[in-house]
C-alpha cells in the first residue's frame, strides 16, 4: 500500500481526504453537508492553472463523456431544428467528445483545455475557458462541457460561453452528482448539488442567458452515474431579434 494510500485510509473517518497536487498529496477536508462549494486559492490563478494542468496531464487518457450521454445532445439539437454547423465543448481535455460530437451531429466541433496538451489531440486548442475570445463571439450553435467543476469562477465561464453562441444556439451542461459539492476539491474547485444549479443559473444568467431545459438522459453507459444536462439559452437582445426577424 502507497503512503498515500495509507494517510487516506487513516483520516477518512475523521472528515478529511487526500488529493494529488504538483507538488505531492495533501490532506483536505471532506465536505458532507455543503450544496454549494467553490475552492479558494491561496495563489490567486497562477495556482489554479498549475493544479488544472497538473491534473489533465495525470488524467489525460481518460474520459468522462460518454456516447449515449453525447447521443442525447445531438438528438435534442436534431429536434430543435435548424442547421447545425458549428459546436464547441470546453475543458475536453483528450478531445473525445468533439470528436463524438462531430461524428453525431455532423458539425464542424472543436475543443479547447487550459492545458498545452490539447495540441496533441485533433480539433483541440489551447484555452482557458473562462476567457472571451473576440474569434468566437456569436459563432457556434452550441457549447457542450461536462467540465463546469473545474471553474475557478463559474459565473464568468458561463457568461463567455454563452456569448459564443449563435442567436437560437444553446449551452449543454452535463451534471451529476460527482458534480455536487462533495466532489470538489483543488482539483475541481466547483461544485453543486444538482437541484441548486437551476438557483444558480438564475442568479447568475440574468440578461445573458435563461435555463430552458433539464434532460435527464439516463445513466451513464461508462460509469451508472445519473445525468442532469442543463440547457441554457442566450437573452434575445434587440440586435438578435432583428436579426432572427
Amino acid at each position: 500500500m502507497s503512503i498515500r494510500a495509507l494517510t487516506d485510509l487513516l483520516v477518512r473517518p475523521f472528515g478529511y481526504k487526500t488529493i494529488l497536487t504538483p507538488k505531492g498529496f495533501r490532506i483536505t477536508r471532506r465536505r458532507g453537508s455543503e450544496l454549494v462549494y467553490l475552492h479558494q486559492y491561496a495563489g490567486g490563478y497562477d495556482e489554479y492553472r498549475a493544479m488544472q494542468v497538473f491534473t489533465n496531464k495525470r488524467k489525460l487518457n481518460k474520459v468522462w463523456a460518454d456516447d449515449g450521454t453525447l447521443a442525447a445532445v445531438a438528438a435534442h439539437l436534431a429536434e430543435r431544428g435548424g442547421a447545425v454547423q458549428r459546436g464547441i465543448c470546453h475543458g475536453a481535455r483528450n478531445g473525445y467528445e468533439v470528436a463524438k460530437l462531430r461524428e453525431l451531429t455532423g458539425a464542424d466541433v472543436i475543443g479547447t483545455d487550459i492545458s498545452e496538451t490539447a495540441t496533441q489531440f485533433p480539433d483541440m486548442v489551447v484555452w482557458d475557458f473562462h476567457q472571451t475570445n473576440p474569434e468566437w463571439l456569436g459563432a457556434f450553435d452550441f457549447v457542450y462541457t461536462n467540465s463546469l467543476d473545474q471553474a475557478m469562477q463559474p459565473d464568468v465561464a458561463l457568461a463567455a460561453w454563452a456569448g459564443q453562441l449563435r442567436p437560437g444556439g444553446c449551452v449543454f451542461i452535463e451534471h451529476t452528482m460527482g458534480h455536487s459539492a462533495q466532489g470538489a476539491s483543488e482539483m475541481d474547485p466547483f461544485g453543486a448539488h444538482p437541484m441548486c444549479m437551476p438557483y444558480l443559473f438564475f442568479r447568475w444568467g440574468k440578461g445573458l442567458y435563461t435555463l430552458t431545459e433539464i434532460l435527464e438522459p439516463g445513466p451513464k453507459t461508462n460509469n451508472g452515474r445519473q445525468v442532469w444536462m442543463f440547457v441554457l439559452e442566450p437573452v434575445a437582445t434587440p440586435v438578435a431579434l432583428e436579426q432572427v426577424a
